[in-house]
């Protein structure tokens, strides 16, 4: 995706972690993305290569998440579209671990959350 605004510091921060545990979600959301930006066989291609890299480590969705989620949602009167941040958010903290992502405003949920965060911004 080298034609990505954020490729290069994508590609800088995804260097210097050890492993890339990426909710489920995420993948849905790339593939979705991609298929609008670069069509089918280009986005199966290139999810294919990020299935297989050394560092990828798929999360699961747990009936705990999706709980969580909604309850934040249902909580904080936000709207279902915010329900695969959510998601994410609930995988980081019940993981316990830094949330990377170029998504400022899921950057400063993850906060109030006490997820730590990396942000790419200011590697």
């Amino acid at each position: 995706m080298k034609d990505a605004i954020y490729h290069i510091q994508s590609k800088n921060v995804l260097d210097k972690l050890s492993q890339w545990l990426t909710p489920s979600i995420v993948i849905h959301e790339v593939v979705w993305t991609l298929n609008e930006l670069i069509g089918r066989q280009s986005t199966l291609l290139y999810v294919k290569a990020l299935l297989s890299h050394r560092k990828m480590n798929i999360i699961p969705l747990s009936r705990q998440d999706i709980s969580w989620s909604i309850g934040k949602i249902a909580e904080e009167a936000l709207s279902l579209a915010r329900y695969n941040d959510k998601i994410i958010l609930s995988i980081a903290k019940r993981k316990n671990t830094p949330l990377v992502s170029f998504d400022n405003q899921l950057l400063s949920q993850a906060s109030k959350e006490g997820i730590a965060i990396i942000n790419p911004y200011l590697t």
